[in-house]
């Protein structure tokens, strides 16, 4: 079906979704931007609503197995103009595809977690292109999962989407407002959890991160607070030379969790 103008409910919707958490949450739904997301999700996520323009189709052919678009019912695929790709689109140049997905996050519960696993925790990660470099990293290095805490940007901003290109069907995702929760949680279950602080904590080399154990990172300006830091288990903290005072947050992560995945306990 063709859909040629920008008034169309469809469109509208997927507008809303783009600007909106409120909308987002309130429906369930997210959107994302881009071929190769697109592609990557296919057959993996619940895909509400496909759109992409002949030209896309044409462009990508030989470089992407387009063939995963056909995991997609026929009834949920849309084709659009150039002209609407530009009203739809949130970044300079268009690829002329976009997708209405349902979300993916699975509930918070002890259940839901696997007693030997290794996690990573964020409590008030602001930057949503940090956040989706983390997600793609946690799946990178073969975590267990990542759980969103506190007062941590939107799982589904489009710039969270696009940042973590396509790994987010890869690793199970948690959202859970109460860090104490999250904490008395995995505590729990045996799995130690390591703040990761500035300064003050030991080193990364002298930690024990065999066994289950959860990583915790907090908001790029201020860190963790207090409170969370004196609850985990142990703090951590990434000795630098020079004099470099800290690192960016997604840079701290990926050190943290490529130690962290590398002991098999």
């Amino acid at each position: 079906m063709l859909i040629s103008g920008r008034d169309n409910p469809k469109i509208k919707l997927f507008r809303k979704l783009a600007s909106s958490r409120k909308e987002r949450a309130e429906r369930g739904l997210f959107v994302v931007e881009g071929m190769r997301g697109i592609v990557d999700i296919a057959g993996e996520a619940r895909i509400e609503a496909l759109f992409v323009t002949e030209e896309a189709l044409a462009r990508y052919a030989d470089t992407l197995d387009l063939s995963r678009l056909s995991l997609v019912e026929e009834s949920r695929r849309f084709t659009v103009t150039g002209e609407v790709a530009a009203r739809m689109s949130d970044v300079g140049s268009s690829q002329g595809a976009f997708a209405i997905v349902r979300r993916l996050d699975i509930p918070f519960s002890a259940e839901a977690l696997r007693a030997g696993g290794k996690y990573l925790v964020l409590d008030g990660v602001q930057d949503p292109g940090n956040l989706g470099t983390m997600i793609r990293t946690s799946a990178a290095v073969g975590l267990d999962g990542v759980i969103l805490a506190g007062n941590t940007v939107d799982l589904y901003n489009p710039k969270t989407v696009r940042s973590a290109v396509g790994s987010m069907t890869k690793i199970k995702l948690f959202i859970e407002k109460d860090t104490a929760l999250v904490s008395e949680t995995l505590h729990g279950l045996g799995i130690r959890t390591y703040a990761a602080v500035v300064r003050g904590g030991k080193g990364v080399s002298e930690t024990d991160f065999s066994g289950g154990c959860a990583v915790v990172i907090g908001n790029e300006g201020r860190g963790l607070a207090d409170s969370t830091a004196e609850s985990c288990t142990e703090k951590v903290t990434i000795k630098m030379r020079g004099d470099t005072e800290s690192l960016n947050a997604a840079t701290a992560a990926t050190i943290l969790l490529w130690e962290m995945s590398g002991r098999d306990g």
